[in-house]
């Protein structure tokens, strides 16, 4: 039985005609959000759009837009360049784009479903309105683009993620300064034995426990205090939870780190609805591929793109448990940067460099 000749550094047509099948669902994806975004947008639930709310006002009506260390405010301001009227037509072209980038280098089924966990509450909670998530959707695009759709620049790809990290962090967020931190620690123990990550989480411990009280209040008790002025406004946000110490000493501050770790990685333990049936499969898909990523490297030549995106998506885990309120916001500020979990995912159908 004669066979088919195989043209050297052609991939077979199974695998062209799986890719493309899978690039027309990322497009009907992209094209079934654009038509929601236009029509049915206003139907959408409220609570979608509390922070993009403030920022609007603060646009049209001033509010806090002379405090530049507002975060809501600096947002505005980048925003009043664009014009209030031009907003949604932003926002609608910014999220398409990010979706796909998202969808983009599927080869499997169980590669497409596993970005479906992530990009669908990522569009629920960050592109129906514009945010803060929406620039940081395209800082992150700007970061994965080489190794999205191109063989990686490290140079590129580094570059980037510090000058828009620290430009962010100083403007818009503090707290993505910490993650610049955090990210070279965990890069750095990326492939260490256990007994580097014990040596370095013996060293935080006793760093918090020697701080400033200050300090720790000034990292953990934002949660608190935007539980309380949620509670002020009428905000029924069932995935709430406080500190159950005070962060003013280390020990305080410890525990109620752990406490968060548990809520909000293991959340079915404390609620129990299909919407957080849903978000545990979300948080246990980044995991796995987490897991995976380092499982190969370690077995493996050391490949950039895991070990950096990796190394990245945790640091924005570990700092996030320090003051998230509640799950919802969790969930917002984690998928707005799952373009570190495709870049990892695009990453491993790469040849390796020699």
């Amino acid at each position: 039985m004669l066979m088919s000749p195989t043209i050297p550094g052609r991939a077979p047509r199974r695998s062209t005609r799986r890719f493309n099948q899978y690039s027309i669902a990322g497009v009907l994806i992209v094209f079934i959000y654009t038509v929601i975004y236009i029509y049915f947008r206003d139907a959408l639930p409220e609570k979608w759009s509390v922070d993009s709310a403030k920022i609007i006002e603060i646009l049209n009506y001033g509010g806090a837009g002379g405090d530049l260390d507002n975060s809501f405010a600096v947002t505005a301001a980048l925003f009043s360049v664009i014009g209030v009227d031009n907003l949604d037509v932003f926002t609608c072209v910014v999220s398409a784009v990010f979706l796909l980038f998202a969808t983009h280098g599927i080869r499997r089924a169980g590669d497409f479903f596993s970005r479906l966990l992530l990009i669908a509450p990522c569009i629920m909670l960050n592109m129906f309105a514009p945010s803060k998530e929406t620039v940081v959707l395209i800082i992150t695009m700007l970061i994965t683009f080489s190794a999205i759709y191109f063989r990686t620049s490290k140079v590129l790809t580094v570059g980037a993620f510090l000058f828009l990290y620290a430009i962010y962090g100083v403007f818009v967020r503090q707290y993505y300064l910490l993650i610049v931190g955090v990210f070279f620690i965990v890069y750095y123990l990326w492939r260490r034995p256990l007994k580097y990550h014990l040596a370095a989480a013996a060293l935080a411990v006793g760093a918090i426990m020697a701080a400033p009280s200050s300090v720790l209040q000034t990292l953990q008790s934002p949660r608190d205090t935007s539980n309380v002025y949620a509670e002020q406004i009428g905000s029924d946000n069932r995935t709430a939870f406080t500190n159950i110490a005070s962060p003013a000493s280390g020990g305080g501050f410890l525990v109620n780190y752990v406490y968060a770790a548990t809520v909000l990685i293991t959340p079915v333990l404390y609620f129990q609805t299909a919407s957080d049936f849903f978000m545990q499969l979300m948080i246990v898909t980044m995991l796995v591929v987490l897991y995976k990523a380092r499982r190969r490297s370690r077995r493996g030549p050391d490949r950039f793109e895991l070990r950096f995106f990796a190394s990245l998506f945790i640091a924005h885990i570990l700092v996030q448990l320090i003051f998230e309120p509640d799950l919802g916001s969790f969930t917002r500020h984690l998928t707005s940067v799952m373009l570190y979990i495709v870049a990892i995912r695009v990453s491993e159908n790469k040849p390796i460099s020699r």
